[in-house]
């Protein structure tokens, strides 16, 4: 099995940035009405003055693999994420609007507002939780099946096994595990914990313990597509844990934060999402071998 083609919409395999589109018309007026995200993203696909500003837009995913009922949850996990994001996009390009309306010049050259900032920053943040959610739930579903065979899932629970027995003190989780009438599900569901208990650290943390677990080779995702997403989990650890806040020093000033722009983190953003995309589906490829 393999997943439906993206037709028109097809993605490139390797980690492509976004595409940044701008419309030239007369600039629309900005109306005095409460941000939702509808309006948001109806005033964002407005038309705008040329050269002003950049509406940032994610790859589109294309169509999820079909008959692998064990992908889909983690499916609808990464399309809500992607929809998250490019609520934030289009709400920082609503905020970029409407403050450019508020100049003579009507253009917004120069450094972006801190309210911009704060909007790149949360989509760094969205991305990363969004990331989790998808993999772990990935891996949850799918692996149960992958591991009824001979192969590197089956390898890994294994080993997984062997660490158990072998540790200097067994754990107390494993000996219940080993006592309950069902034992090969418990030990299974400790496995799985193993695994998704915790956010992904890195990119070697996300190819050692889904990418392996879920059985994708090199061939099928490259492992310098998992490095490429070193910076993407620098600045997710910068925003979640310091808020971009920079130095320790003494002082009665704000601490200064760092300057994210724009296209980075688009570009962060679109490759650590067409990443879970293509574990999802090469997974997917992986389950239909054992069917």
């Amino acid at each position: 099995m393999t997943p439906e083609p993206i037709g028109s919409e097809k993605v490139a395999d390797s980690a492509s940035a976004a595409q940044a589109t701008t419309q030239s018309t007369a600039p629309v007026p900005i109306p005095s009405v409460t941000i939702t995200a509808e309006v948001a993203k109806a005033v964002a696909q407005a038309p705008e003055e040329p050269g002003n500003l950049t509406k940032l837009v994610l790859s589109p995913l294309g169509s999820r693999p079909r008959k692998c009922p064990e992908v889909v949850p983690a499916w609808w996990r990464l399309v809500s994420t992607h929809d998250s994001v490019t609520g934030l996009f289009d709400t920082l390009h609503l905020v970029r609007r409407t403050r450019a309306e508020k100049t003579t010049t009507k253009t917004t050259r120069g450094r972006l507002h801190s309210d911009a900032q704060d909007l790149l920053r949360a989509a760094i943040v969205f991305t990363s939780a969004g990331l989790d959610a998808a993999v772990q739930a990935l891996i949850h579903h799918a692996v149960p099946t992958l591991i009824a065979l001979p192969g590197t899932p089956r390898s890994k629970y294994e080993t997984f096994i062997d660490e158990q027995v072998r540790a200097p003190k067994t754990g107390e989780d494993f000996l219940l595990a080993l006592k309950a009438q069902d034992p090969r599900a418990e030990l299974l569901g400790l496995y799985l914990q193993s695994k998704t208990k915790a956010s992904f650290q890195g990119s070697s943390d996300l190819r050692s313990r889904a990418g392996s677990s879920l059985g994708i080779t090199n061939q099928q995702i490259p492992k310098r597509r998992f490095d490429a997403l070193d910076p993407f989990f620098t600045a997710r650890n910068d925003v979640a844990h310091r808020l971009d806040m920079e130095g320790f020093e003494l002082g009665g000033a704000k601490p200064p934060k760092k300057i994210r722009i724009q296209q980075d983190v688009l570009h962060m953003c679109d490759q650590a999402l067409i990443l879970v995309r293509d574990l999802i589906t090469k997974t997917a490829v992986n389950l239909a071998d054992h069917r």
